[in-house]
């Protein structure tokens, strides 16, 4: 599936779009792949718009979501949001079930186009853990620490090796959240 999905976004790689200047690129490009996405619907493919990521596809008795981000190269820093890790435990338990991840990588050139520069397209377990983390929003989110660097993949790495992995820093952040709540109350009760 991450071939198709790469081979139909290759033919917008390059190419200069008019963006309404009034609209988010972002949500433009977005919806841009989203169409290309969507031409791969046939007898075998079905594919339909998810709240998880952006797009479900279902094939050959295999269930992927597909979330798109964006990333204009000449911003310093940008920290994208991934997926909660409650929510990614509870697709990954079934290794019917994949996370692809459609990286867009932009520029801006003059009022209004943009061009896409790169796109690459990786599953969950490819990211490597060096740029990744989980921070405190909700029940805990997987987070890229700052694609601004660039983004390396690690494709020799199985699901079942990467999500032990998830797994055990999953397990880490509540403890040290656990320490931290503590701490917090502690100050409450110690000052009362």
């Amino acid at each position: 599936m991450i071939t198709k999905i790469k081979d139909s976004l290759n033919s917008v790689i390059g190419i200069l779009y008019e963006t309404d200047v009034t609209s988010d690129v972002t949500t433009n490009l977005c919806k841009l792949c989203k169409d290309k996405i969507l031409e791969l619907q046939n007898e075998t493919i079905f594919v339909e718009h998810n709240p998880i990521g952006d797009i479900e596809i279902t094939s050959d008795d295999q269930f992927y979501i597909v979330d798109i981000k964006t990333q204009n190269i000449n911003t310093v820093y940008s920290v994208p949001n991934l997926i909660s890790i409650k929510k990614a435990k509870d697709i990954l338990k079934n290794h019917d079930n994949h996370i692809i991840y459609v990286f867009i990588e932009y520029e801006l050139e003059n009022l209004g186009e943009t061009r896409i520069v790169n796109i690459k397209v990786q599953p969950i377990e490819s990211l490597d853990w060096s740029y990744l983390a989980i921070q405190n929003l909700g029940r805990g989110q997987l987070q890229i620490k700052n694609t601004a660097n660039g983004l390396t993949f690690n494709n020799e790495v199985t699901r079942k090796q990467w999500f032990g992995e998830f797994k055990d820093k999953s397990i880490e952040y509540y403890n040290n959240l656990i320490l931290k709540i503590t701490e917090y109350k502690s100050e409450f009760e110690d000052n009362a």
